[in-house]
């Protein structure tokens, strides 16, 4: 992280500083920094990288959906007993339909829940992707866009998506449209205006445990995820309408 003068300040440094406090937080407490700094924690992401799906070709915007959900809906309990393979199930129905805060309990944090029981989840990732393909078409959306725009059209593009970012939730889900009928996910975590454009930080389900770095000049065709062009989308803003919804159900229930 950076400050306005230009020094940086080591992420490692911020997350010792504040995540104790931030953890201990309910649900219901977290400012938009406490939300930052857990969606920097790797401790916090999906604990396996995307898989699976059709053909083998990955489930990553249900993989980026799911790991969104977790991070507001999910409490833990390191004290009680892990859960059972038919209630660790309920637990992530839950977070894919966004309906409940769940409690998991046995483990601290969503990354060994998620190693540990990683096979019932990809079976609900591949699941959820054959539901919204088929289903409700979401498979559409990766048909259409052009990996690379006019410049002019790509920098308003950018600042449509900054202004989203900022009146969002952090965690703004973000379809990235490669050559061809290929596309993968985003959560864009960071996003700071510079001089010459932006610089973006962004949980990549190819890699969760890191925090990937996209810098966008005025001036490109494109953005770059190692060395493939893509353009960026907003998409599944409702998933976060229903997780606030359901948040706010719970927080109003612990007030009275």
């Amino acid at each position: 992280m950076e400050s306005r003068h230009g020094w940086r300040v080591p992420l490692a440094l911020i997350i010792a500083l504040f995540s104790t406090q931030s953890l201990a937080q309910t649900l219901c407490e977290r400012t938009r920094a406490d939300l930052l700094i857990q969606f920097e924690d790797p401790a916090n992401r999906m604990g396996f990288r995307n898989d699976g799906g059709l053909l083998d070709g990955g489930v990553c915007w249900w993989h980026s959906r799911l790991q969104r959900s977790s991070l507001y809906l999910a409490r833990f309990e390191p004290t009680l007993p892990r859960p059972t393979q038919k209630a660790a199930r309920k637990i992530i129905e839950h977070l894919i339909h966004f309906d409940s805060v769940v409690t998991i309990p046995g483990y601290s944090n969503f990354s060994e829940f998620s190693k540990d029981y990683q096979e019932p989840i990809q079976n609900e990732l591949n699941e959820w992707q054959i539901r919204d393909g088929f289903i409700h078409h979401q498979w559409v959306r990766g048909l259409y866009g052009r990996p690379s725009l006019p410049p002019a059209v790509l920098r308003e593009r950018m600042d449509r998506i900054f202004v989203k970012f900022k009146k969002s939730k952090p965690g703004l889900w973000v379809m990235a449209q490669f050559p061809g009928i290929t596309s993968h996910a985003l959560l864009f975590i960071g996003m700071t205006r510079t001089s010459t454009g932006f610089t973006i930080r962004a949980i990549d389900s190819n890699r969760p445990s890191m925090t990937r770095e996209i810098t966008y000049q005025y001036g490109d065709r494109s953005l770059k995820l190692g060395n493939e062009g893509f353009t960026p989308f907003v998409g599944f803003q409702s998933d976060q309408e229903e997780i606030d919804e359901t948040l706010n159900r719970y927080c109003s229930a612990r007030r009275t």
